[in-house]
């Protein structure tokens, strides 16, 4: 069951674009550390340390001119230190420079003192830059390297897995999820093994895999969803019906209408959208893209909703009874 490649390019670069863009510490009073921060710079402080502190708390409160001062200060005062070039690429990247973060992050990259793992998050950061441009590629080639130097953390893998479904380089996609999974044992890299499967039409090797997650998944929505998807590839319309049937039973109660889980909705207009109900999916899909959800599901929409107007031109798909 292959996904639309327009629809997950732009879910996915728009989330490493805006993971980049805003990456911060997640704390408390930004306001009163800047303030302390201040206090200790006219105190005559460590100067490019406290720039780069404050430059960080101007950029968790997206004052990012700020954050961009406070950072070519620091560089001038200690230009060799691969910290202070980081946190200046992500600004600059954030203020929409990318020529310079990618000049700014290599710059960092070719100093001597830094160890393999900061090395290797230079190298995603950087390839978080590639992927903007659309420099798919490149960007592989740098998110490879960073997982060579440092093989622990299962979202690297994920990067890694959709620039190589970008690329159509599928089996050394799987390869690489199972390289992830023998050394992390993350449970999404399972996820993203079985999404890859039935996206290479493997279908009945994601169903040995998805089985197992259903017997022993307390909630199985998602994992009937994807077993669903998997029988449609191998002609079990039937089965695959059943499953799609017993996903919206145990979804629909599970949905809070004040505030409804967006990966919730999306799951129900996949199984509206699997079962034939267009009408449905279209609205569902509505309500995720009015409930935050990625700029794709946006598109879904009017993409359904010419379908429904080809296929009613009365109705032109505006009309259709849903809930």
């Amino acid at each position: 069951m292959k996904r639309k490649s327009d629809d997950r390019i732009l879910a996915w670069v728009a989330g490493v674009t805006l993971a980049i863009a805003l990456a911060g510490r997640a704390h408390e009073g930004p306001e009163h550390e800047i303030e302390e921060l201040t206090a200790q710079l006219k105190n005559g402080g460590d100067t490019s340390d406290l720039l780069l502190q404050r430059a960080i708390e101007y950029r968790v409160l997206g004052q990012l001119h700020s954050a961009m001062k406070d950072l070519e200060d620091a560089a001038r005062t200690d230009p060799s230190d691969h910290r202070i070039g980081r946190e200046l690429a992500k600004v600059q990247f954030g203020l929409g420079k990318t020529n310079e973060a990618l000049a700014t992050i290599t710059r960092a990259l070719g100093e001597e003192e830094i160890s393999k793992e900061e090395k290797a998050g230079l190298l995603m950061i950087r390839s978080g830059f590639l992927i903007a441009r659309s420099e798919l590629k490149k960007a592989l080639a740098d998110n490879h390297q960073a997982i060579q130097l440092y093989d622990s953390n299962p979202e690297w893998y994920l990067q890694r897995s959709n620039l190589e479904w970008l690329l159509k380089q599928t089996k050394e996609r799987i390869a690489g999820i199972d390289a992830g999974l023998a050394k992390t044992g993350a449970g999404i890299l399972l996820v993203e093994k079985v999404i890859a499967l039935l996206t290479d039409s493997q279908y009945s090797a994601a169903l040995a895999l998805i089985e197992p997650e259903l017997e022993s998944s307390r909630i199985k929505s998602s994992w009937l969803l994807r077993r669903a998807q998997a029988r449609i590839g191998l002609g079990e319309k039937e089965k695959a019906k059943a499953d799609l049937e017993e996903t919206l039973r145990e979804i629909t109660p599970r949905i809070n209408p004040s505030a409804p889980d967006v990966s919730l909705l999306l799951d129900r207009s996949l199984a509206h959208e699997l079962l034939g109900d267009l009408a449905l999916a279209k609205h569902y899909y509505q309500q995720a893209n009015d409930a935050g959800a990625e700029p794709w599901v946006k598109e879904k929409v009017k993409s359904l909703k010419e379908r429904l107007a080809k296929s009613n031109p009365s109705v032109g798909g505006s009309e259709e009874k849903v809930p």
